[in-house]
């Protein structure tokens, strides 16, 4: 008898930028649903880097690369098109309208980055590609022979709808509102209608599966996090840690940030030191008035923190005071999954099927999210109540083994298992 050598499949992952190590949510949910193929599957890694920094980083990591990717190639983020010279801008707006590229102010492609795609697709005998972010499905248009899996985090209109420059007029401006409205439908085209023909295209959220319409495999891929198992009675005693999470780069967390330190925070600023809170921020890029507010007792502004899993771990409360963005807040997922209960606006837990005062707390006006943070340091047993409450959310509807469940699907339909 014989045995046949089954070669395995390979697969050329796109993603927006090194996901490794894993420490934002985005990355998490991407490396989570990898790595459990990485036996099965040789992924090819196809990542953009901001700069040498980013390469280092790559390198400083790169046995964790190794355990998930047989190889890793760098692509130097392109210039936006606000930083090219003029008629390059324009000619490069024209012809990403024409072609029906989406995103077109927030571009990812160039030629360069497509011709490395094709080089990296005939050195190593690709089968299928895996994108993840709308804003890199250009790929697809440009590979259409290759089967090809979209893994949408959000539907990336709702929060890159085409941003207008401010202060044009005349042929300028109509300019600008023919080239948004090219990007606008072919966002749509590629989110909702699968205009460039994925065989597979998944989704965190119901809702966002729902609104699409192409006839082609939806799969609900839901965010998902280990269970640490801590209980909320461990947490450190005599103090009350409340966690915000998220970057200033992103306007949405600066621009809740800014209401929570203007509104919020002169209405608690007297109770901290009586009820024991200490406020931590975790985010690059803090804005100077929230710096300000760093006093090294009730207040510690830490900026990056590489690993969070140690602020969750000490954490008694994550709030979330967003105004305005879209999509899944990943960051309540991973706390909630950690055994964190959530304080949070509307805005800020949309779509993950949380209810106000069973498993969240949600509150929108300033003094009512005052009153709602101090309440709770005073009142273990109900924030414990809510840890518990929201470890059977994530167990319902977030599990891992829905999510690769899902993954594995998505690869039978574009013939990789």
């Amino acid at each position: 008898m014989t045995f046949q050598y089954k070669k395995k499949k390979q697969v050329l992952v796109f993603m927006l930028a090194p996901p490794l190590p894993a420490v934002a949510g985005g990355d998490i949910y991407a490396v989570n649903a990898l790595l459990p193929f990485a036996e099965q599957i040789d992924f090819h890694l196809f990542c953009y880097v901001g700069g040498p920094e980013d390469v280092c980083k790559i390198d400083r990591h790169r046995d964790a690369y190794a355990r998930i990717f047989k190889s890793v190639h760098t692509e130097r983020r392109p210039l936006m098109p606000f930083q090219m010279p003029r008629l390059k801008r324009a000619l490069f707006l024209v012809w990403q309208a024409l072609r029906g590229i989406p995103f077109i102010d927030a571009s990812y492609y160039s030629t360069s980055a497509v011709a490395a795609a094709r080089r990296l697709v005939r050195k190593y005998g690709i089968d299928t590609l895996e994108i993840n972010s709308a804003h890199l499905a250009f790929f697809k248009k440009f590979l259409p022979a290759i089967p090809a899996v979209l893994v949408g985090h959000n539907i990336e209109s709702d929060i890159f709808p085409f941003w207008m420059p401010v202060g044009l007029s005349g042929w300028k401006l109509r300019f600008m509102e023919w080239v948004a409205q090219r990007s606008r439908h072919s966002a749509h085209a590629v989110e909702i209608q699968n205009s460039f023909k994925f065989a597979a295209m998944t989704f965190i959220s119901r809702r966002d599966m729902a609104r699409v319409t192409a006839d082609e495999p939806k799969l609900l891929m839901p965010l998902s996090f280990p269970s640490k198992g801590l209980r909320y009675e461990d947490k450190p005693a005599g103090v009350f840690n409340v966690l915000w999470m998220g970057g200033f780069g992103w306007y949405p967390n600066a621009e809740g940030v800014s209401w929570f330190v203007k509104e919020v925070f002169p209405l608690i600023r007297n109770e901290l030191k009586e009820n024991h809170i200490v406020l931590h921020f975790c985010g690059s890029h803090p804005p100077e008035d929230l710096r300000a507010l760093h006093d090294g007792v009730s207040v510690f502004v830490h900026g990056f923190v590489e690993d969070i899993d140690a602020m969750l771990d000490q954490a008694h409360l994550l709030m979330v005071p967003l105004l305005s963005g879209g999509g899944i807040r990943v960051k309540i997922i991973e706390a909630m999954s950690a055994g964190v209960p959530v304080l949070s606006t509307n805005k800020g837990c949309e779509g993950i099927g949380a209810e106000d005062g069973r498993n969240i707390l949600v509150e929108d006006d300033a003094a009512e999210f005052a009153s709602a943070l101090v309440r709770a340091s005073r009142e273990p047993e109900r924030m414990n109540a809510l840890a518990q409450a929201g470890l059977q959310l994530m167990a319902m509807e977030y599990s891992l083994e829905a999510s690769l469940g899902a993954k594995r699907k998505a690869y039978e339909h574009a013939g990789v298992l």
